[in-house]
């Protein structure tokens, strides 16, 4: 399978995830303020889950950039990624229409920290099936992946933990914070990349 079709059943099934998500949300049952608040723990629920999806897609996006091929191990761990991500509309509807209470809340933490481990699984396949050593730095020498592992940890104790597992949600933003911003990891890898290439090209060429 070739990089641009991994790319595209990527997007489609992130694309379907996030708009099975917002059908969750139904319209207020009413036209008062009370029947919008009635909505309101969903509405706070697929923000979070629209970011969580969408920081995936992105930083998905940058780490195929800097892939130069695809074998069966990259399958199958970008295969498990999209599976995790897939509960995202479940485990959002549950915790929204639960009001955040602690089960649904516990289960939306252990997914998400799921989907950061199954992330981290689909970067050391990347690793070793391109066998590119400033990839490997790149990665290896970040501390994203450690910050987002610790805070989604926290989020999960803190799920046990009444009243306090109201915070555990917003800390799963936290926990993707750093993500949002534009890996610059990864652009750096394949600015350096193409160089190499152009250069190889151009000696050719001579």
């Amino acid at each position: 399978m070739t990089k641009g079709r991994l790319e595209a059943f990527s997007d489609g099934v992130i694309a379907i995830i996030i708009t099975i998500t917002i059908l969750l949300i139904d319209l207020p049952d009413g036209d008062d303020m009370s029947a919008l608040l009635g909505i309101l723990p969903l509405v706070i629920c697929y923000f979070i889950s629209f970011i969580m999806v969408g920081t995936n897609w992105v930083n998905h996006h940058h780490l195929l950039q800097v892939t130069s091929q695809v074998d069966g191990k990259i399958l199958w761990a970008n295969l498990l990624c999209l599976f995790v991500l897939s509960f995202q509309p479940v485990a959002t509807g549950w915790v929204g229409r639960s009001g955040f209470a602690m089960l649904p809340v516990r289960v939306y933490v252990i997914l998400n920290l799921a989907g950061a481990g199954s992330y981290l699984l689909l970067e050391k396949a990347i690793i070793h099936s391109n066998d590119s050593e400033a990839l490997k730095a790149a990665i290896y020498e970040s501390k994203k992946e450690q910050w987002t592992i610790c805070i989604e940890l926290l989020a999960l104790a803190l799920s046990f933990i009444p009243e306090a597992h109201y915070i555990s949600c917003p800390l799963l933003v936290v926990a993707m914070a750093p993500w949002i911003i534009p890996d610059l990891r990864m652009k750096k890898v394949f600015e350096d990349a193409r160089k190499t290439q152009d250069n190889d090209t151009h000696t050719q060429s001579i």
